[in-house]
């Protein structure tokens, strides 16, 4: 372990000794091999001019076990900072943690999963510094001293008794408000970089009647982003490049969805600076959530759209997830959806034919413009309930009827007379085949 020269005067914040980037590293991570600290995760992490070494000897806290903690703790601070908290409905904490609707086992077990994390949770202060009044060599503290999961019998909700660890609880209890990470915005969060640089932002605010601050980023902008964000993934595989595009997309999120506004700029020197702008307190800011001003259609094509890749992408909840999105991220997820939709199908094999129900209508749109001034013509050829679904592979449309004599008229009445004018529009063939074909 590195050895650090005596200081005094820590800084001990709740928000500044969160672990970041969790989920991406995990698995990389090794245990301490020798020292006081063997057999345990560490994280050395700069506090003024020392050093906390944030240690588990379970695992690192990802982005869902931050959030996990944040509402203890607002449960705590609302019931003004008891030692002993209770939760009379596991379930409930687990919507209110993961945005679901039901909650059920699977979360469960998550939630019990985020209580052994932060028991095993230390904060390891070496090398002479002030606390409680005193100069003090060495300090461990802890986050939860111990949990109990009361179980009421089967249909019942279980109860959970989270007592904290005192000299931590007293830490959180005399940090000044301001100061205090918020439940409430960072729920709002989805990035786990951007719930890092908003509870940096919470340090870097000087008092309380402060609107307007600074937030300095270190010339080595690789150590910076370690140590100010809290991240554990290795500076050696990270760009400058790429780590600006992360707190750019950080900050967007920010301004979007918190009570913060944020704005990165390049000073004279050459280095970054991040100006912050209180624009109302914590918790009185509407939520706006991007996806409700959608386009009834967009909003409806985007949930089919995540319907069908939501076991590859791995998403549980997808309203939870649509509406977490920020502007940036439903432009890119409505690409996704339009060229799924709309573009050439990357089939395994040419052959290979994917269900396309959105061509119909985009069949009938044409339908629509060509014969405007003929509706009748239109209702002829496009009977609402004759046209099933729609079939498409990388070479071929084939529109499904509810019949054979159907398909053959549509073959011939359409297919063969605007052949041409389809295949420009489609960019493939089109034909219709009855359903029992």
């Amino acid at each position: 372990m590195e050895k650090i020269k005596p200081k005094i005067d820590h800084n001990i914040n709740v928000a500044g000794l969160l672990v970041t980037d969790a989920d991406t590293v995990l698995n990389k991570l090794t245990r301490e091999k020798k020292g006081q600290l063997k057999g345990l995760y560490v994280f050395p992490k700069k506090i003024g001019n020392g050093v906390v070494y944030i240690c588990n000897g379970a695992e690192f806290p990802n982005a869902k076990a931050v959030d996990f903690l944040l509402y203890i703790l607002h449960v705590a601070e609302t019931n003004n900072w008891p030692k002993k908290i209770k939760i009379t409905s596991l379930n409930a904490l687990a919507k209110e943690i993961f945005g679901i609707k039901q909650s059920g086992k699977i979360w469960n077990e998550k939630i019990e999963r985020f209580l052994v994390v932060w028991a095993n949770h230390k904060f390891y202060f070496k090398n002479c510094f002030f606390w409680q009044g005193k100069i003090i060599d060495t300090v461990m503290l802890g986050v939860i001293q111990n949990f109990k999961i009361e179980k009421r019998g089967r249909g019942k909700t279980a109860t959970l008794i989270i007592t904290f660890d005192d000299d931590f609880i007293e830490i959180c209890k005399n940090t000044t408000w301001y100061r205090r990470p918020s439940w409430i915005e960072i729920k709002k969060l989805r990035k786990e970089t951007a719930k890092s640089l908003y509870l940096l932002a919470l340090e870097y605010k000087p008092d309380e009647k402060t609107k307007n601050w600074k937030i300095y980023i270190d010339s080595d902008l690789k150590y910076w982003y370690r140590n100010a964000l809290n991240s554990l993934a290795d500076p050696k595989h990270l760009r400058p490049s790429i780590i600006l595009k992360r707190i750019n997309r950080a900050i967007e999120e920010i301004n979007e969805k918190t009570n913060l506004q944020m704005e990165l700029q390049e000073t004279e020197e050459g280095n970054y600076c991040i100006f912050v702008k209180e624009v109302c307190p914590a918790g009185t800011q509407a939520l706006e959530i991007p996806f409700d001003k959608l386009p009834d259609e967009e909003k409806a094509m985007l949930v089919a759209y995540i319907e069908t890749v939501k076991e590859k992408k791995k998403i549980n909840n997808i309203w939870g997830f649509l509406r977490s999105m920020s502007s940036r991220q439903l432009k890119i997820w409505l690409k996704k959806a339009e060229k799924y939709f709309n573009s050439e199908v990357k089939a395994d094999k040419e052959t290979d034919f994917i269900e396309k129900p959105r061509l119909i209508e985009k069949l009938k749109e044409w339908g629509k413009k060509k014969f405007s001034e003929k509706p009748f013509l239109y209702d002829t050829y496009f009977e609402k309930s004759e046209i099933l679904t729609a079939l498409e592979n990388n070479k071929e449309i084939i529109f499904i009827c509810k019949d054979k004599d159907y398909a053959d008229f549509l073959n011939t009445a359409i297919s063969k007379k605007f052949q041409n004018e389809l295949k420009e529009i489609f960019l493939k063939e089109i034909s219709f085949k009855g359903k029992n074909e």
